[in-house]
């Protein structure tokens, strides 16, 4: 069958035409015989363009994957299509796993796949090709008009043997002239977060399965380490590599033999993700041998209340300057992410944020606007506490706060956002402040100038970044 995948990225926080969930399902649908393309769309104005693919492909299927702040501009562009197009159109991804309801707010959507879709769109696709009634496949979801209910049927189990699935599909989104665009080449090997913090949609995943905490499912080191080899076999490039799972380094047996592994077969450097209290000396020793130059560390907030009451993440404050003082001593270059405008949040704790980021020293730094995603608990304590709009708003996701907080008003939200790099920067010494303003200023320069993408390619480039980091 055809399938034509489409992805919205519209005002949003990431920009990335590459999605991990849409590669995996392409390369499961590939190998079944399916034929699968790919439209992406980062502007409303892009819509006539991906109506015309539509018009000239005649896919059988065309399936949608969103987060809560792209729905808006599914619905508008499922309308759009339906009036040319008779075959089916469904959804997935998080918001429709979470909020299934979400069907009813359109009739141009014949359904959606919530939860885990490996196996699940397979199966629906097989259905349809029989002509068999595809609506009653696992893990679908339809809004039933005759009855006026929704009919949510049951979940395939979660996969276990990560292992089984091919590797998730690059060529798909025309992977060469992407890479060209980003810093590092990426990867994602596991499954899950077991952690419960309030704003994050792991803990209400999990409670789509009936479970507690959304576990991790590894892949075996072999499996990870063979997707590396393949994918720098067909791409050349000397761009570092970026393992994006969220707690790369929770488990340390994986870890240890992940990085024994890494350093005899690859002389790469990498960057990865993991917190604060899932980190030691001897970890981040471990990490610098086999390559890591740098790693993704989340501050989220300086203020132990909002931190630890508010969004659980259970992170003291030693714990957060332990883990930025050892990265320094072993040479790893950290990237703190910070949160503003959550709930009960004051102007005073904001501060306290800024202060943090300042005091953690690290190499650079991001200030996030909360965004409250709907099957979170954060999500319900706005609820509770009539923080929300009334009404549906477009918004630039991460940067910009629609909630009715008493305690902090918009104005201050947008102040510190805008103005993060100069209040960070405020309280450190004048030379850290130079090095800073050079380094975030150099890409800019060397762009204009038309070296910037050939340098990303040198390893001048990654010793040039490492002195002024250091």
């Amino acid at each position: 069958m055809k399938v034509l995948f489409v992805f919205l990225d519209i005002n949003s926080y990431h920009c990335d035409e590459y999605n991990f969930g849409l590669a995996y399902l392409s390369s499961a649908l590939k190998k079944a015989g399916h034929d699968v393309r790919y439209c992406y769309a980062s502007q409303p104005n892009q819509f006539d363009d991906i109506v015309t693919t539509v018009t000239n492909y005649v896919p059988d299927v065309i399936g949608f994957t969103a987060v809560e702040s792209q729905f808006i501009y599914v619905k508008r562009l499922s309308r759009l299509i339906r009036e040319i197009f008779k075959g089916v159109i469904i959804c997935g991804g998080v918001y429709i796993t979470l909020f299934p309801e979400a069907i009813k707010e359109t009739d141009a959507l014949d359904g959606a796949i919530i939860g885990e879709a490996d196996y699940a769109l397979l199966k629906f696709l097989e259905k349809l090709e029989k002509g068999e009634d595809c609506r009653q496949t696992q893990n679908f979801c339809y809004y039933d008009k005759n009855q006026n209910k929704l009919v949510k049927n049951n979940l395939l189990p979660l996969i276990q043997n990560l292992d089984e699935l091919p590797f998730p599909d690059r060529e798909l989104f025309e992977y060469n002239a992407y890479l060209k665009k980003r810093h590092s080449l990426e990867f994602f090997f596991n499954r899950g977060c077991p952690f419960l913090c309030t704003y994050c949609s792991n803990q209400a995943l999990a409670r789509v399965y009936g479970r507690r905490s959304n576990t991790i499912r590894y892949r075996s080191v072999d499996n990870c380490l063979q997707e590396i080899e393949a994918v720098l076999s067909r791409y050349n490039t000397n761009k570092p590599l970026h393992f994006v799972d969220d707690l790369f380094t929770l488990n340390r047996r994986w870890l240890f033999e992940f990085l024994e592994q890494y350093k005899k077969r690859f002389r790469r450097a990498f960057i990865c993700h993991t917190r604060s209290n899932l980190v030691s000396e001897e970890i981040f020793a471990k990490l610098k041998e086999a390559g890591c130059f740098r790693v993704m560390m989340s501050i989220e907030s300086g203020n132990d209340f909002i931190r630890n009451k508010v969004m659980k993440r259970n992170i003291t404050q030693k714990q957060l300057s332990d883990s930025f003082k050892w990265a320094r001593k072993y040479g790893i270059e950290t990237s703190g992410v910070a949160m503003i405008g959550l709930p009960f949040e004051t102007k005073e704790m904001a501060w306290d944020t800024i202060r943090t980021i300042a005091e953690t020293k690290t190499t650079s730094f991001a200030l996030n606007v909360f965004y409250p995603y709907k099957g979170t608990e954060l999500y319900e304590v706005c609820k509770q506490n009539n923080l929300l709009p009334t009404n549906e708003i477009e918004l630039k996701e991460r940067k910009e706060s629609f909630l009715n907080l008493p305690t902090l008003t918009k104005e201050d939200i947008l102040f510190f956002s805008r103005n993060c790099d100069r209040l960070v920067m405020s309280f450190r010494p004048i030379k850290e402040r130079l090095r800073f303003y050079i380094k975030k200023n150099l890409g800019n320069i060397l762009r204009h100038l038309g070296l910037l993408d050939y340098l990303r390619e040198s390893k001048l480039f990654i010793k040039l970044r490492r002195v002024l980091y250091s």
